[in-house]
């Protein structure tokens, strides 16, 4: 019996030679009271949460990651994280609440800055910055644990505070700026995601605190020996921090498969015909995965939509609901020009957004325009861009479903529009929309309609109302007179 339990003493004996050493050199009531010095509420720290906040929307405004690195260097926010982190590790219910105070008046302090800057700010296009902290995931898990461990390492060990302050301030400052920046814009979607950021950033980095102070002896003072319930109770946090955010993981990998597995199927089913993805956008919503993409190509396939639909359910296993639109150009190599958000740093969004319009259209264009807000933009076809008036509403379709909240006009240069058949309704819907985009008031003539189309005077008065819901007027209904074989047409005179 003697030599089975020698393995687990000598087991035992070594882990606390291993945390002797680690302890050693360690003056806990020095530490203690730098810690609490650094955690409290004072001027000094209401005056850089103000400036590192200010400097940080700012930076997320312009998508400036240089400027968002300068708002970190002076962030405050290390002291009272942690502080909390000693105050939960030594169940020090005063220092804890301090802490807290700390926290809540910097976190009310940077949010009211960020909304005043929003709000005085003509910059209301979110940037890249700002949208990549509306999407928190278990990778911004760990690297605020890591955070959270270095930044109570270096206090304790007492080398490396500002660098380590950065870490911090990288998880916690540009996630507060963030939610400032939706609630000054509205936009409560990237305020409630970013927030979430935040509060899981600013837990963890707490409890990586709290564990490493564990790890080097700091515990309360009435119970010297350490109490697993609080590693226990640490751990259990992070594995109810973790689902959500593995969850949001898998969407970002489910739409990054979608998005690669897209371009592949799309290059089998167009082989041979030049094909090329000139639009594409692959979300993840709820259990499936919704995809939308634009193909300039030679040749039209009939079933590429059906097609693209079975192999992508086959390849990602999850419900996918697939649109596939199809414009047939004369050079589908001009389509390598396909759409890439803009990364760079841009000062001014209705630019940022101009030159990501003027990426995403692979056709000539004599002008690609955008009001003041971003919220509308008109892009005017040439000639010579080679695309008809089919393709050209396909092409603003896609445009629409890649620039999400923009209204994007596609103008393609006015053509001959003579006549439309009554009972095509696809041709009477592009009819109507090419005449609303050359702001058009045509003379109309409705031929007398064949016996066998069932239902065309119904089919006259639906062209009626397309056009007055496109806000299209009609000059007055006695346009070009009907020729023999112009049954169930509508001739139309563009004056």
């Amino acid at each position: 019996m003697t030599d089975a339990a020698d393995p687990v003493l000598e087991t035992r004996s070594y882990v606390r030679r291993v945390l002797a050493a680690a302890r050693r050199g360690v003056d806990r009531g020095e530490v203690e009271e730098a810690v609490y010095d650094n955690g409290g509420l004072s001027g000094r720290y209401l005056m850089m949460t103000v400036i590192s906040a200010a400097i940080a929307v700012l930076g997320l405004m312009l998508s400036s990651p240089a400027v968002v690195i300068g708002a970190m260097l002076v962030s405050p926010m290390m002291g009272p994280i942690v502080a909390l982190g000693f105050s939960l590790a030594l169940l020090d219910w005063g220092r804890l609440k301090q802490s807290l105070t700390c926290l809540v008046v910097g976190m009310a302090v940077a949010l009211t800055v960020a909304i005043l800057l929003t709000l005085l700010s003509p910059l209301k296009e979110p940037t890249s910055e700002i949208l990549a902290r509306t999407r928190p995931n278990f990778f911004d898990l760990l690297i605020a644990v890591f955070s959270g461990v270095a930044g109570a390492y270096a206090v304790i060990r007492q080398r490396g505070e500002t660098i380590i302050g950065v870490a911090i301030a990288t998880a916690l400052m540009p996630p507060v700026a963030t939610v400032g920046f939706g609630i000054g814009t509205g936009d409560l979607s990237i305020s409630v995601g970013a927030f979430y950021l935040f509060m899981t950033n600013l837990v963890a980095i707490a409890l990586a605190a709290t564990l490493t102070a564990g790890f080097y002896g700091f515990r309360p003072r009435l119970s010297e020996r350490p109490s697993p319930w609080r590693g226990i109770a640490v751990l259990a946090v992070f594995v109810l921090l973790s689902i959500p955010l593995m969850i949001s993981l898998r969407a970002i990998g489910l739409e990054s498969q979608a998005t690669a597995e897209t371009r592949t199927a799309v290059a089998d089913i167009f082989a041979g015909a030049d094909a090329r993805v000139t639009l594409l956008d692959a979300r993840s919503e709820g259990k499936g995965v919704t995809v939308s993409t634009l193909v300039s190509t030679r040749k039209l396939v009939p079933d590429a939509q059906a097609q693209l639909q079975d192999r992508l359910s086959a390849a990602l296993h999850t419900p996918v609901t697939a649109t596939l639109d199809q414009i047939v150009v004369a050079d589908p190599q001009a389509a390598s020009r396909a759409v890439q958000a803009s990364t760079g740093s841009n000062p001014d969004p209705t630019a940022t957004l101009r030159t990501r319009l003027s990426d995403a259209v692979p056709f000539a264009t004599d002008a690609v325009m955008v009001d003041a807000e971003g919220r509308r933009a008109i892009v005017l076809l040439r000639p010579d861009a080679g695309l008809d008036l089919a393709s050209a509403y396909a092409l603003e379709a896609g445009l629409r479903a890649r620039f999400e909240g923009v209204d994007v006009w596609v103008t393609p240069p006015v053509q001959e529009l003579s006549a439309v058949a009554l009972g095509d309704a696809e041709a009477r819907a592009t009819a109507v929309w090419a005449l609303a985009r050359w702001r058009a008031s045509p003379a109309l003539r409705f031929c007398r309609p064949s016996p066998g189309l069932e239902g065309a005077p119904d089919a006259a008065q639906a062209f009626r109302a397309q056009l007055a819901a496109a806000g299209v007027s009609i000059g007055n209904e006695d346009g070009p007179a009907c020729q023999r074989g112009d049954e169930n047409l509508v001739r139309l005179d563009l004056g």
